[in-house]
């Protein structure tokens, strides 16, 4: 007969449970994974021209937008950028998962000089209707762009904000407005590392 300390059995437990707690691409996770914008640092963003090329994404969205519960998922995607007109027009065309399902979609971004304004165009194969969503510009190295989506059956002021941690590493982030409380809370962020 003998006696297993308690200290021993945690300890041949800690490996498995950690197992259990890896993340599952396409998985709700219960533990927010977004990361805080605001304290990400990095040269200033000017226009989208430095994200011509080829780009891993890492995907981390709420499964459920309007959920107190906050369940996070994790998708990958590759995406790849086109800068025409000298600037005047970026396009990126972007294949992966999300939440589950295949997804194919192509954002088109025009600038107005006159304006120095953006505007953000969006179709995807699973819904093939051009759509504006968001307009705006950059301002101290962040481009920040409002608009309005439908979610619920509700409608919600919407913000993308934009910026580079360096020149192969950038970071989105997507908001809506919370009707209560007047602030915006994040329900999807792209990690982006270029290819290569």
């Amino acid at each position: 007969m003998f006696t297993v300390h308690r200290s021993l059995i945690a300890s041949l437990m800690l490996p498995a449970m950690a197992l259990l707690s890896v993340p599952v691409a396409g998985e709700a996770q219960q533990v927010p994974r977004v990361e805080s914008f605001d304290v990400l640092t990095g040269p200033p963003m000017e226009n989208f021209n430095m994200l011509e090329g080829v780009w891993d994404v890492e995907s981390h969205s709420l499964l459920d937008r309007l959920a107190t519960d906050r369940q996070w998922v994790e998708n990958r995607m590759e995406t790849t950028y086109r800068v025409l007109l000298d600037g005047l027009v970026v396009v990126n065309d972007t294949y992966g998962t999300f939440n589950g399902g295949d997804m194919h979609g192509i954002m088109i971004r025009t600038y107005d000089p006159d304006l120095d304004e953006w505007r953000f165009q969006w179709m995807s194969a699973g819904y093939p209707h051009l759509t504006e969503q968001v307009r705006g510009s950059f301002a101290d190295g962040v481009g920040v762009f409002y608009g309005s989506e439908m979610n619920g059956g509700r409608m919600f002021r919407m913000r993308f904000r934009w910026k580079l941690i360096s020149e192969d590493h950038a970071f989105w982030e997507q908001s809506y407005l919370n009707p209560e409380t007047r602030e915006w809370e994040p329900n999807w962020t792209l990690d982006l590392r270029r290819k290569g």
